[in-house]
């Protein structure tokens, strides 16, 4: 989490829903929250005011942004994660007291953030260490599939040594293992790439010093938020891929029989199957697949 050249002052810590000029709180209307090229964030009134009074110098760090040649205040970028951040503590001033006692002390943090982005930081830190935790699951289930699915891949290669007049149903089972093999280890990898950026968040999240560090290490956190949540669906939806499976068993007791006796049609396709219970682990499924043999 780097640091900003920009960082707001600690008297501004306590308010960041006020504009430092007028000192009226932000809005969604008129007094929207804009940033200057410098960094800094004041009402689009107060800017709409600086411009016409042809005066476009920074009121907190002085930086002068006449050579811009800013002529509309819609030329400059709205703060949404400011916005956001507003929403944040108005809904964090309105949350009941846990009646429950917290499992740790209480402790201090620093000592310019004020306690309604300290709750917003522990919000932020346990959502971020239950997704990790989740990974962790998605993760360890997808290694135990991933060895199941090699292992098919295994008995397919066996039984294309010994059954030639069944080979070109064993290699399009084989393929489509393959294929789901694949995609075990891409989900895995992204899986992986995902948890150490949570963990990377977790840490800008606790090393926190100023206002305007929260707002940035937040706004990164709810995108890594999005990005793993979005993650850990696609393992459940897209594992384990029940065509696969189930086409990977079938051609395996097929050519199984064959040897005592060749059949004269081909091997039965997958049929289609729903498993009912969705929150089922990975493996989970694959069990009820295999054990089930539609």
């Amino acid at each position: 989490c780097a640091h900003n050249k920009w960082e707001t002052e600690d008297q501004d810590n306590d308010k960041p829903e006020e504009c430092k000029v007028c000192f009226d709180n932000f809005d969604e209307a008129l007094r929207r929250p804009r940033s200057l090229p410098c960094g800094h964030t004041f009402c689009t009134v107060c800017i709409v005011d600086m411009i016409k009074n042809s005066q476009f110098t920074c009121p907190n760090c002085r930086a002068d942004h006449n050579t811009l040649a800013v002529t509309d205040v819609t030329q400059l970028p709205i703060n949404y994660g400011m916005e956001s951040l507003i929403r944040r503590l108005k809904g964090v001033s309105f949350k009941p007291a846990q009646t429950k006692a917290p499992t740790k002390p209480p402790q201090d943090g620093p000592k310019g953030i004020s306690k309604k982005f300290r709750s917003l930081l522990q919000e932020q830190k346990n959502n971020i260490s239950s997704l990790i935790t989740a990974c962790d699951e998605k993760l360890s289930q997808l290694g135990k599939y991933g060895k199941k699915v090699k292992h098919l891949k295994t008995e397919h290669n066996l039984l294309e040594d010994r059954l030639n007049g069944l080979l070109e149903q064993n290699k399009a089972a084989k393929e489509l293992v393959e294929q789901e093999e694949t995609s075990v280890e891409d989900m895995s990898t992204k899986g992986e790439e995902g948890k150490q950026q949570l963990q990377a968040v977790l840490e800008c999240l606790e090393t926190v010093n100023s206002a305007q560090e929260v707002v940035m290490a937040i706004d990164d956190a709810d995108q890594r938020s999005v990005v793993t949540e979005d993650w850990i669906q696609k393992c459940q939806e897209q594992f384990p891929n029940v065509n696969t499976v189930h086409t990977s068993v079938k051609v395996q007791e097929s050519i199984g029989l064959a040897l005592e006796m060749i059949p004269t049609e081909a091997a039965a396709t997958a049929a289609p199957l729903h498993l009912g219970d969705s929150a089922s682990t990975i493996m989970e499924k694959f069990d009820e697949i295999t054990t089930n043999k539609l």
